[in-house]
């Protein structure tokens, strides 16, 4: 409204141009320039008041916004005055800047008095006109001159009224768009994420006045129940874990149309997978930094009995916390499972969900996964970070599994060139070790021999500088995301 009247009102100038050289009416313009002037001070001082940070409040708007429709509908009236009095054509206009408020999404019950206010100032100002305006006198006595008053004023009344009901009409669309877009007590803002059966939106709590991710699975038929226990085991598994590098899950619920979400931190930054892309191998001091916190993270779910199931670069968000940037999130546990979970519970029959990068050889072959087979994908995503390239990369999925299966991994020192120390290339190797016994034990005992190395605590972090843009703001990736896994048959018997 306020770019109209900045911008557009000026140019109605040529419409006064128009009126005095048709009526050869020149000593009309100099009047009717001042007063096409005169609002553009408030035009001008209003779009620049509502375009300041922070926002005005939604009181203040509202008085430009009636204060704008005042005006206009002011100085057309008294343009009128001077063009004619209850004879000008210059009332029309007002029917212009009327149909433009139909713009305005109000309820009928906020809306109409001030409007019913806008419509009596035409027919209020030309009838003071007439009383007082010597160029007037005598027109309220004159058919030819009410004539025309009559309709124009009774054209403004009927489109004030039909913008009153408009304006309420589209107000209620749009709040009912706004509700179709909430999820209990969460308005969803902006879908960051999407998978074959679920959506990780950024959203707004209404209560804690925080921006949140909000995973949302959506529900089908009945044979979505796996998913739905996936999902629900998910939630319960990840709001049980309190470590500072695992992302909190603050509230979970089900819709009255079946959609089932939970609510999590909503974080800023990267996936180690997108850093090493963007970035290349990252030195050894800052990828022992970034996996270590990974590593003690999933040591909390390990003495918890949980299994993550999916470590990989993709699952490991690096972020800011406390004014320090390489803080790590643990993220999507959302094929994670208690110890004492049956694998084939959650699980269909005959196929193993992981990742081929950074699946263990246990999890191909079919065994249950354990607390070593999370210690082997920490060793492959260390591997990548210090690398650039994950210890194993086939033509296809199924090669790439052959390999964990049968290959040894080259030293992560060799494809760098020497820049890897030999103590960290133990660690990898013994991480990647074929059998679960020869490997760690667990998160913890990772952990630990990264931070006995040689390159540990050597890595300062930078300061975080300001949030990252928006493309960069995540929540960990869809559980159900069919294309960053792969499943492998068990072998008969």
């Amino acid at each position: 409204m306020l770019l109209f009247a900045t911008v557009v009102w000026p140019l109605f100038f040529v419409i006064d141009l128009a009126h005095v050289t048709a009526r050869d009416a020149w000593d009309d313009l100099p009047a009717l320039a001042v007063l096409r002037a005169l609002p553009m001070p408030w035009f001008a001082l209003a779009l620049v008041r509502v375009r300041q940070r922070p926002t005005i409040s939604a009181s203040e708007l509202t008085r430009l916004l009636y204060g704008t429709i005042f005006l206009l509908i002011a100085t057309l009236t008294l343009e009128a005055c001077v063009t004619g009095g209850l004879r000008s054509s210059f009332a029309e206009s007002i029917l212009a800047v009327l149909a433009g408020t139909t713009i305005v999404p109000r309820p009928a019950s906020k809306h109409a008095w001030p409007m019913a206010l806008a419509a009596a100032i035409y027919p209020v100002g030309m009838i003071v006109g007439a009383l007082f305006y010597a160029p007037m006198r005598g027109q309220l006595t004159d058919l030819d001159a009410l004539y025309p008053f009559v309709a124009h004023a009774s054209l403004v009344v009927t489109t004030t009224a039909i913008v009153v009901i408009a304006s309420n009409r589209l107000y209620q669309l749009r709040r009912s768009i706004a509700e179709a877009r909430s999820i209990g007590r969460y308005e969803l803002r902006r879908r960051i994420g999407k998978g074959g059966m679920g959506e990780v939106w950024a959203a707004w709590h209404r209560g804690l006045e925080r921006e949140v991710a909000l995973k949302i699975l959506r529900l089908g038929d009945a044979t979505d129940a796996l998913a739905a226990a996936r999902f629900e085991r998910e939630v319960r598994l990840s709001s049980g874990l309190t470590h500072p590098n695992t992302v909190r899950v603050f509230d979970s619920g089900t819709t009255e149309d079946g959609l089932l979400y939970y609510a999590m931190e909503l974080l800023v930054g990267t996936s180690l997978g997108e850093l090493v892309k963007r970035e290349g191998a990252l030195p050894p001091a800052r990828a022992v930094h970034l996996v270590t916190q990974a590593a003690r993270a999933l040591a909390e779910a390990h003495d918890a009995g949980i299994v993550h199931r999916d470590v990989k670069p993709e699952n490991l968000f690096v972020t800011s916390a406390g004014g320090e940037s390489d803080f790590v999130k643990v993220l999507d546990f959302g094929i994670a499972r208690a110890a004492s979970e049956a694998q084939h519970q959650l699980t269909q029959t005959g196929a193993v969900t992981g990742t081929p990068a950074t699946m263990s050889p246990e999890v191909i072959t079919g065994l249950d996964a354990s607390a070593a087979s999370d210690v082997y994908g920490l060793g492959a995503t260390l591997y990548i970070a210090l690398t650039g390239r994950a210890p194993f990369k086939g033509e296809v999925p199924a090669s790439t599994l052959l390999a964990h299966l049968h290959d040894a991994p080259v030293p992560p020192s060799e494809r760098t060139g020497g820049s890897v120390p030999a103590d960290l290339d133990a660690i990898v190797l013994r991480a990647l070790a074929k059998k679960p016994e020869d490997r760690y034990a667990d998160g913890r005992a990772f952990a630990e021999a990264l931070a006995a190395s040689s390159v540990a605590g050597t890595w300062r972090p930078a300061k975080a500088v300001g949030p990252a843009p928006p493309s960069a703001v995540a929540s960990g990736h869809d559980p159900h995301e069919p294309e960053t896994r792969v499943e492998s048959r068990r072998r008969a018997g």
